[in-house]
C-alpha cells in the first residue's frame, strides 16, 4: 500500500512541476523587441527566433525561474554537396561553389589523395554568386575544410564519398556567426513591463498587439525549415533558384510541387507539365528568369562520409588553389572556370538549410520585411 501511495505521490508532484513549468512558459511567451528591427520571439512549443537587420537564429530553450538559455540551431557539418547527372558532362565531373566558399573562407578542398588546396587563391577578384568549374578526371574522394577561428562546428573538415552516378555536383559552406551561440537571459518586471536582460541587450515585451505581416513570415520560415529537415531530394532552376515551396519575396508558400513536372529523362529535367510537349529536346533548355520555374534540375543530397578536425598548425596546404587569379584556372586535372551570371544565388535547400542539419539552409543573414507603417 505504501508503495502506491509513493508512486502517487510522485505522479502528483511530476505534474504539479509540469503544470508550473507549462504556466510559466505561457507567461514568458511572447514577442520582446529593442528598437524596431531587433527582438526574441519565445514559443510556447520551446523554440525561440532571435531576429535583426539581416539576421534571423531559430533554436531551442530552457526556462527556470526567471532565467532562460538559448540554444540556437547550427548545420550539423561545416560543408553539404549535392549531385545529380548531367547529360551535358559528357567527361569529368562540374562543380559549382557557393559564393560563401570564398567571402566566409579560407576554405580548403582536396581530391582523392591529394594535398590539400586552397579553394581560391589569395586576393581572388570575386563578386561572383557561386563559381563554376569542371575537372577532367571523376575523384572519388572530396574533401572539403575551413580555417575560421570562428567557427562553433566540432569538426572543420567533411570527407564526401561521390556517387559514380552523379558528375554535376553543389557545394555549399555554412559559415556560423555570433549570433548563433548560445546565451541567456534574465525576465524581470519594471514598471509593469516584462523585460528580457541578454548579451544583446534588453528586450521589453510587445503587449501593444501583434506584427502580423512579420509573424507571418516568420512562422512561413519555421515551416520551411521543418518541412526540409529530412529533404534528401532538392529542386533548382537552371539559375540555382531552389523550388522549395517558400518565397523570401512574397513571404509565402508557393504552388511548386514536382507532381506538377514531367521528367524528360534524355535531358534529365523536369519540365512542366503546362509547357511540356513530347518529343522536344530540351537538352538546352535554360529559364532565362531568375524566378522562373519552368525547367527543374533535382539534385540528391550525398551524405558526409567522414567528419575530422584538422590542426592547420600541424598540416600543411600546397602552394596551388581551384580557382586562380588569372582566370583560366588550368591545373593539373585540366580544370576550366565558367563565366557566370551575376544572379542572386539562394542556399535554401541548404539541408539545413536547420536549420540545415538536417535542413541545409543558411539560418542567418536572411533579410527580415519591411514593416509597414499604419496611417
Amino acid at each position: 500500500m505504501k508503495k502506491y501511495l509513493l508512486i502517487l505521490t510522485l505522479l502528483f508532484i511530476n505534474k504539479a512541476f509540469a503544470q508550473q513549468e507549462n504556466t510559466m512558459t505561457k507567461n514568458t511567451s511572447g514577442r520582446y523587441v529593442q528598437g524596431s528591427q531587433s527582438g526574441i520571439y519565445i514559443y510556447d512549443d520551446g523554440s525561440f527566433a532571435l531576429f535583426g537587420y539581416a539576421t534571423l537564429v531559430l533554436g531551442k530553450y530552457t526556462l527556470s525561474d526567471n532565467q532562460i538559455s538559448f540554444i540556437p540551431d547550427i548545420p550539423k557539418q561545416v560543408f553539404t554537396v549535392l549531385g545529380r547527372n548531367n547529360p551535358t558532362v559528357k567527361s569529368g565531373v562540374k562543380l559549382t561553389f557557393a559564393s560563401g566558399f570564398l567571402n566566409d573562407g579560407p576554405t580548403y578542398i582536396k581530391f582523392d589523395e591529394d594535398s590539400l588546396m586552397n579553394t581560391f587563391q589569395e586576393d581572388y577578384d570575386g563578386g561572383e554568386p557561386y563559381y563554376v568549374i569542371r575537372l577532367a578526371k571523376t575523384p572519388k574522394n572530396l574533401t572539403l575544410a575551413q580555417n575560421t577561428i570562428n567557427h562553433l562546428y566540432q569538426n572543420n573538415t567533411n570527407i564526401f564519398n561521390l556517387d559514380h552516378h552523379f558528375n554535376d555536383f553543389l557545394l555549399f559552406y555554412h559559415k556560423t556567426t555570433g549570433e548563433q551561440k548560445p546565451f541567456s537571459a534574465t525576465l524581470k518586471t519594471e514598471n509593469g513591463t516584462t523585460i528580457l536582460q541578454s548579451r544583446w541587450g534588453d528586450f521589453k515585451k510587445n503587449e501593444t498587439g501583434a506584427d502580423a505581416e512579420f509573424d507571418t513570415f516568420i512562422s512561413n520560415y519555421k515551416k520551411q525549415q521543418e518541412k526540409s529537415k529530412d529533404a534528401k531530394e532538392f529542386y533548382f532552376n537552371n539559375e540555382l533558384k531552389t523550388a522549395n515551396g517558400f518565397s523570401y519575396l512574397s513571404e509565402e508558400f508557393s504552388v511548386f510541387d514536382i507532381n506538377n513536372y514531367i521528367l524528360d529523362e534524355s535531358s534529365n529535367k523536369f519540365i512542366r507539365k503546362d509547357i511540356y510537349k513530347k518529343g522536344t529536346d530540351y537538352t538546352n533548355a535554360v529559364v532565362a528568369d531568375y524566378h522562373d520555374e519552368s525547367y527543374i534540375l533535382k539534385y540528391d543530397d550525398i551524405k558526409v562520409a567522414e567528419q575530422t578536425l584538422t590542426d592547420f598548425g600541424k598540416v600543411k596546404v600546397g602552394p596551388k588553389a581551384l580557382f586562380k587569379k588569372d582566370g583560366q584556372n588550368q591545373s593539373g586535372n585540366g580544370s576550366q572556370r565558367e563565366k557566370k551570371s551575376t544572379l542572386p544565388l539562394i542556399t535554401e535547400p541548404l539541408k539545413t538549410l536547420d536549420p540545415q542539419y538536417p535542413t541545409k539552409v543558411e539560418p542567418v543573414k536572411i533579410k527580415t520585411p519591411k514593416v509597414k507603417k499604419k496611417n
